[in-house]
């Protein structure tokens, strides 16, 4: 049986926004509103924020929303 490397490939975090331009051409604020958030994004924490929805359990909506009142994102 031979090794399968695809299997055991680290899945890769790039999140980024996806907005009709329709949507952006009359709400030009919003680019500006998700830079930091999207910014704020890197690999450590993006795997922390899985980890706590995947492995401890936590709630897929109160997990999102408590990292982005964290940091000043939402109120």
């Amino acid at each position: 049986m031979g090794y399968d490397r695809h299997k055991r490939v680290q899945s890769v975090y790039e999140p980024a926004p996806i907005i009709s331009k329709s949507v952006l051409d009359k709400y030009p604020e919003i680019e500006k509103i998700l830079d930091p958030v999207f910014a704020s994004l890197d690999l450590v924490t993006l795997q922390s924020l899985n980890s706590k929805i995947a492995v401890e359990g936590q709630n897929a909506k109160d997990v999102p929303e408590g990292y982005l009142k964290s940091k000043g994102f939402l109120k």
